[in-house]
């Protein structure tokens, strides 16, 4: 089978001709429909967990995939042949992820099924994201009428934070360009701060004098995010989802929070495939390319340059 891989780690990803996965106890084999882009792809691929996880290689990149199951070990029970699910395509090791023709995965893994009004490429943009914005909001322990400011919200997690933030009561203020302003506020972003027009901190000290009462910052290094604090009232909470808070300096200024490593279950991203279902949360999908782009896509990502979520269509 055909499968978007690298050798060694911190080599470029290319496409390579492997055998399809042979089913071991307890997994599910998956035709692969589309697989979501994630950073923590190439972070991956770069080395990010070595020593914490055994990798195999060539190492298949991915996490977020959706497909339909084309068989299933003798011992796995809730899942049947031909049904279309969603996932994160790791678990106990590194290297047989989404993207690919076929991927194995354990039944104990973060797996779901895909209702019939989900099409499988928004069902693959969701694990990562949908599942990071939903523990984040969930972190927060804001009342309704609290308001929120959403750092880096044009990304595939910042616009699912928008959407069930404003579900949950909050006012949400949103960071993004002028041309991503309608599409933020159509997902419920109250406002829309342009980034380019002036520094952040700036613009939400002139409109919020009072302060405000929460912060997620999706793209903030360690000296910026500690720079924003000082528009979060006392009591307030501010959440980094890459390791920019120290939970010290925030206990000092009488704020709650710190850094998020999110992690759902299977019954969390049925909710949350559910309720796209019903209408209730848009999944917006900023690009959908072939798999075969997905080494320019990767390597976009890395340089900082892609915005929204993009997924890649398994056409081979």
């Amino acid at each position: 089978m055909k499968a978007i891989a690298v050798k060694q780690l911190g080599t470029k990803p290319e496409q390579v001709e492997i055998a399809k996965p042979s089913l071991q106890p307890g997994q599910i084999l998956v035709k692969m429909a589309a697989a979501g882009l994630n950073p923590v792809d190439w972070r991956i691929a770069d080395g990010m967990l070595e020593g914490k996880l055994p990798h195999v290689f060539p190492l298949v990149i991915g996490t977020d995939g959706a497909g339909v199951i084309e068989a299933i070990a003798d011992d796995v029970t809730g899942f049947s042949v031909n049904e279309r699910v969603a996932g994160k395509f790791m678990f106990g090791m590194v290297g047989a992820g989404s993207y690919a023709q076929y991927a194995a995965i354990d039944q104990r893994a973060v797996l779901a099924k895909v209702p019939d009004e989900v099409s499988l490429t928004k069902a693959a943009a969701m694990p990562i994201a949908a599942g990071t914005a939903l523990k984040l909001v969930e972190k927060l322990q804001l009342p309704a009428g609290a308001t929120l400011l959403v750092v880096g919200a044009t990304g595939g997690v910042g616009r699912f934070v928008i959407q069930l933030a404003k579900r949950q009561g909050l006012k949400v203020i949103a960071t993004g360009g002028a041309d991503a302003e309608a599409a933020l506020r159509e997902l419920g972003a109250e406002k829309v701060i342009d980034h380019h027009r002036a520094p952040v901190l700036q613009q939400v000290q002139q409109q919020y004098p009072q302060g405000i009462d929460g912060m997620i910052d999706l793209v903030s290094n360690a000296e910026a995010f500690s720079a924003l604090l000082v528009i979060l009232r006392k009591g307030g909470v501010a959440l980094s989802t890459i390791w920019s808070a120290v939970p010290e300096q925030m206990q000092q200024q009488g704020l709650r929070g710190g850094n998020l490593e999110a992690q759902i279950n299977a019954d969390e991203l049925e909710q949350l495939l559910q309720s796209v279902a019903r209408g209730e949360l848009q999944v917006p999908v900023e690009r959908l390319v072939s798999i075969k782009q997905a080494p320019e896509m990767l390597a976009q990502s890395k340089a900082g340059g892609s915005r929204g979520k993009t997924v890649l269509n398994i056409d081979w």
